[in-house]
């Protein structure tokens, strides 16, 4: 007699699906801690070869670069491979690159070995947690991805003194051997990523086989989140009729509960997760199986027509400009710490005092968003501008005090601004335009920034101080903040843009 095996259905917001979580956090929390403790590399570096600070900012300058490009390819390895196994071929190459760098043979073999291998090994681990995440959890989804996510700002408060430590100790190669150890801990949550394929189908895919009853009140539910043609959703952004389709046209599977794992909106969140947003999901309307661009069943990851739109030609120029300042400062404030004479723990211990303002504010400033008292645009903008002064405050002061509010002050500020970037973009671009939108403002910002460290260094090298890097990652902020404020005036640049087209079409056809 042949015994007949039946898969379990996923454990959908229970279960395993916490462990999915926790191997998100372990992943943000190595990569983001170690990425803004790069500037402790960045002292380390410079005194070990006697180079200058141009060349030691190039390992992490190169994986940024890297990163920009590679997270869109990581998600499709993980298509074809599963994430479980793309996340974990990350970690070692991570382990491999970081591993060899400790040999120090010349700046240029650790500006490829670091640069190359951590660029690929961070491309492999951000978008792929968050598409695991998406598929396994629907109810909790916003408060399992602010768990995971927390590992980001968890990791910068705790990796700073942790490597400051090891510098102190072991020097820069016994160090540089020890992150290594502790970046493959990734391989770890990698190995907790299990594929939902191997699960059976969800309950609801069994059709009728479901109680009428919870048919009954799961249609009703479709019928109450289903956005209309020219009906306006929660952020503001109004839907189109070309823009959507019906419910079952809208995905390959007609049950309206089953996770899509191949299609757009995964893909889009976890281009949403490259901006280390806590909230990932910023209105319940983005993660509705309703209301999905009428497109093919996969977005071209890099659609550089979008720039077409004033708007977005708006917030590609602000997320470039704030992007620079707010990231090219971490990375040097171990450097400007140095020349104020504050060395060592004390300068690790400011940086994570960073993390700490960060985490509160992601979480606070989330919460604010939510209420839609101010709208979120002006949010961001107050955050991008009180962010940009606190850095030039740092050009008037040496005291630990007044430094580690200055610290927190930007964390703090800075993790508004970071939590608000996709969902501002969401408010000013709309839902079906959301994704592609994502793809090119996150490589036009990526590879700025990677551009940007070596530029500000060559800055440092050529005037001897840290005065020019403050001022310009000030000014970025400050100048991004405005032109954000004034978003208003650019969307009715946009809508007369839209008429003059509109009447071409019409004169014409």
């Amino acid at each position: 007699m042949n015994r007949v095996i039946t898969k379990p259905p996923p454990p959908i917001d229970r279960g395993w699906a916490w462990m999915i979580v926790l191997g998100v956090f372990i992943c943000t929390f190595f990569m983001v801690g170690i990425a803004k403790s790069y500037g402790l590399f960045l002292l380390a570096f410079r005194n070990e070869f006697q180079t200058s600070t141009s060349l030691a900012t190039m390992p992490m300058s190169v994986a940024s670069f890297v990163y920009a490009f590679g997270a869109p390819t990581a998600l499709l390895l993980a298509e074809k491979f599963t994430a479980q196994k793309v996340v974990i071929a990350g970690a070692t190459i991570g382990l491999i690159g970081i591993a060899l760098s400790s040999l120090l043979l010349s700046m240029p073999y650790v500006i490829v070995l670091y640069g190359l291998c951590v660029g690929m090994a961070n491309s492999s681990f951000f978008g792929n947690g968050l598409v695991m995440i998406g598929k396994y959890f629907r109810k909790y989804r916003s408060l399992a991805t602010g768990v995971g996510l927390a590992g980001a700002s968890i990791g910068q408060f705790a990796m700073p003194p942790i490597i400051q430590i090891l510098l102190d100790k072991y020097s820069l190669s016994g160090t540089l051997l020890i992150v290594s150890a502790l970046y493959f801990h990734v391989a770890v949550a990698g190995a907790l990523f299990r594929p939902i394929e191997k699960y059976g189908p969800p309950p609801e895919a069994l059709g009728n086989q479901a109680p009428k009853e919870e048919q009954k009140e799961l249609l009703n539910d479709i019928k109450k989140e289903t956005v209309k043609p020219g009906e306006s959703v929660k952020n503001g952004a109004t839907v189109q009729a070309d823009d959507v389709v019906p419910l079952d046209e809208s995905r390959e599977d007609k049950s309206p509960m089953l996770p899509n794992q191949n299609g757009s909106d995964v893909d889009m969140k976890a281009v949403l997760s490259s901006t280390g947003s806590i909230h990932l999901l910023p209105s319940p309307e983005a993660e509705k199986p309703v209301a999905l661009p009428k497109k093919g069943p996969r977005w071209q990851m890099f659609d550089f027509k979008v720039l077409y739109s004033i708007v977005t030609l708006l917030f590609t120029l602000v997320s470039f400009l704030v992007f620079f300042g707010y990231f090219n400062f971490i990375i040097f404030l171990p450097s400007v710490l140095k020349s104020k004479g504050i060395e060592h723990f004390n300068g690790a211990l400011l940086i994570s005092i960073c993390g700490a303002g960060d985490l509160i504010a992601r979480i606070g400033t989330g919460i604010l968003a939510d209420t839609n008292i101010i709208a979120r645009y002006k949010l961001k903008s107050l955050a991008c501008f009180l962010c940009g002064v606190t850095i030039l405050i740092f050009l008037f002061t040496d005291k630990m005090e007044v430094l580690g509010v200055l610290s927190f002050l930007y964390g703090f500020f800075g993790g508004a601004y970071v939590i608000l970037f996709s969902v501002v973009l969401l408010d000013l671009v709309g839902l079906s335009l959301m994704s592609k939108n994502l793809a090119v403002v996150l490589l036009v910002q990526g590879v700025g920034a990677s551009v940007g460290q070596i530029f500000l260094g060559m800055s440092r090298d050529a005037t001897g101080s840290h005065n020019l890097i403050l001022i310009l990652c000030s000014l970025t902020m400050i100048v991004g903040g405005v032109l954000l404020f004034a978003y208003p005036l650019f969307r009715k640049c946009e809508e007369a843009r839209l008429q003059r087209l509109e009447r071409r079409q019409m004169l014409n056809p």
